[in-house]
């Protein structure tokens, strides 16, 4: 058994070395989902083939990684781990067991691929958006209020507001909080660039 931090896990198991017909495990511990980054290495790996992988994570329904769950060489365990959880885990992977009942399996793999199609819905609403109001709208969900939104475009504060009125309507959003989470519910492989900052209760939130 070998262990490697993420960003080496690729250079190091998918190489011409590997022998043919000997199924490789890999067993990624993540604190939480992972990244969109995380899932495409996997689906890569995968793909070399003779390989399965485990994905433990901490995250209550991980259907992040709903769509590597087709076939039968990636399994999913979600739970808060411990040390003899996690070597129990290993213990029966890589000794050929199964680690999730197809139940399971089936139930998330769904779960992903409605989530996946509202969010290309949510994809498709915010296309519909002019330049400006999605300007509006991602200057919004970084933390800026109105009057800064106004500053940084160099227009009036009314005129904010009348583009987060229809970018609202366009959205079908009820409140402004509600698009900016449209927003980053399609864009949630780039949180770090829309967490709002922490503010106090004012009049631009209608």
């Amino acid at each position: 058994m070998e262990f490697h931090a993420w960003e080496h896990v690729m250079a190091d198991l998918v190489e011409p070395s590997r022998v043919p017909g000997r199924v490789r495990y890999l067993v990624a511990v993540f604190d939480g989902e992972g990244t969109s980054e995380a899932v495409e290495d996997i689906r890569e790996f995968v793909a070399v083939g003779d390989v399965r992988v485990a994905v433990v994570t901490s995250a209550p329904d991980a259907l992040w990684w709903g769509g590597l769950l087709e076939g039968t060489a990636v399994d999913l365990v979600t739970m808060t781990t411990s040390l003899a959880k996690l070597r129990e885990v290993i213990d029966r992977f890589t000794g050929g067991d199964l680690l999730m009942e197809q139940e399971r399996r089936r139930a998330l793999s769904t779960a992903w691929s409605e989530a996946l199609d509202k969010r290309q819905h949510l994809a498709a609403q915010l296309g519909a958006l002019s330049r400006q109001q999605m300007r509006v709208l991602e200057l919004l969900a970084s933390g800026r209020r109105v009057h800064e939104v106004a500053d940084q475009l160099g227009i009036a504060d009314g005129t904010v507001r009348s583009h987060i009125k229809s970018l609202r309507a366009k959205l079908g959003a009820r409140t402004q909080l509600e698009a900016v989470a449209m927003l980053r519910q399609v864009r949630q492989d780039r949180p770090a660039d829309l967490v709002p900052m922490p503010r106090a209760a004012s009049d631009d939130s209608r």
